[in-house]
């Protein structure tokens, strides 16, 4: 409903498959915070690895190259050796997280509207109350098991602009898996 009037971008939800190693190694994990989400400690051990990252970056050229977006990453280590990867493949990108100086995350979320830096690969910063509504992908590098967090994440991509006809939400940890899409 919200799509059709005109409320929500339609979008492209591309996942993991259920029985990928990926996947096999979300369902695996028992570790978890007071919050009942994942530890962030237990998360980067397992999914910040060259192999992962590689992934993630195929996924980004097979269906997210050249569009604006951001990535949800799990820790500063994380999110430094995306951008890093990123930026050797020649992705303008940078990255933000909570020991971002202020005066340096508002001059790069004002290159990021210009559209002066593409990609974003962020650290629980861009969950909620962030809106770039010509931001055309989101992908999620991240496991969470909080509904809430996760629909903040994919809603960054949702928002209505001017010429965006739909995004692109690139889900490479299997939260579909958990939760369905964000129309579920």
């Amino acid at each position: 409903w919200f799509v059709n009037h005109g409320y929500v971008a339609n979008y492209d939800y591309i996942s993991i498959k259920r029985n990928s190693a990926v996947q096999r190694q979300v369902n695996a994990i028992d570790k978890y915070g007071a919050d009942g989400d994942y530890l962030e400690a237990e998360l980067s051990s397992i999914f910040d690895k060259d192999k992962i990252r590689a992934e993630l970056y195929k996924s980004y050229l097979n269906f997210a190259k050249g569009k604006k977006g951001i990535i949800y990453a799990i820790d500063r280590r994380h999110a430094s050796n995306i951008r890093d990867l990123y930026a050797a493949k020649g992705v303008s990108v940078c990255m933000i997280d909570g020991t971002t100086p202020a005066n340096e995350r508002d001059e790069l979320i004002k290159d990021f509207a210009a559209g002066v830096i593409q990609v974003i690969v962020n650290v629980n910063i861009f969950s909620e109350g962030f809106d770039c509504p010509d931001i055309e992908f989101v992908q999620l590098a991240r496991p969470t098991k909080s509904l809430s967090l996760y629909l903040q994440q994919v809603g960054r991509a949702l928002r209505i602009a001017d010429g965006k006809e739909n995004s692109v939400i690139l889900d490479n940890v299997g939260l579909y898996n958990r939760f369905g899409t964000p129309m579920a």
